[in-house]
């Protein structure tokens, strides 16, 4: 268990590997993961004075005019496959999120579940920010990528 507080939480991502900076002007640290070819901004934000560490993710590009609608069933339709945090968007910002909420018991962060919960963002990228930014750039509806998936599906039984 390590303390939290942001000097420790950038010790311990580079430790793991990680090339991390702090923003100052928000007091956050942030990463780019390179997943599939593409940047994934990825900020951490010590939350409710210590108690708890937020991870959010950015999916790459913005959500488009008029797919509101349409990226939140395909959020929701994710999100209820997912036994771990989910997706989220902001519309006002345009932009897809993945947020990770960690526990800090008494203001100290488990190392080993921070490296576990930061080994699972990369695949939940990869998995699922294809479909999600299809939809965001209204290229395909929710519906649309259902027939697609279960077109594949039934392509591989």
């Amino acid at each position: 268990m390590i303390d939290l507080t942001i000097d420790n939480l950038l010790q311990q991502l580079k430790s793991l590997g990680y090339e991390a900076n702090l923003q100052k002007e928000t007091n956050q640290i942030y990463i780019i993961l390179k997943v599939a070819e593409s940047d994934f901004p990825v900020f951490f934000k010590i939350a409710s004075e210590g108690e708890l560490l937020q991870v959010l993710v950015f999916m790459p590009g913005t959500l488009q005019d008029g797919t509101e609608g349409e990226v939140g069933r395909i959020l929701h339709y994710i999100n209820k496959e997912l036994d771990i945090p989910g997706f989220g968007m902001d519309e006002a910002a345009k932009v897809i999120f993945y947020r990770i909420m960690l526990p800090a018991k008494d203001k100290k962060i488990d190392e080993k579940l921070l490296k576990t919960y930061l080994g699972i963002v990369e695949p939940v990228c990869e998995t699922f920010a294809p479909a999600i930014m299809t939809v965001a750039t209204g290229n395909l509806t929710f519906n649309k990528v259902l027939e697609k998936l279960k077109e594949a599906s039934n392509a591989n039984t």
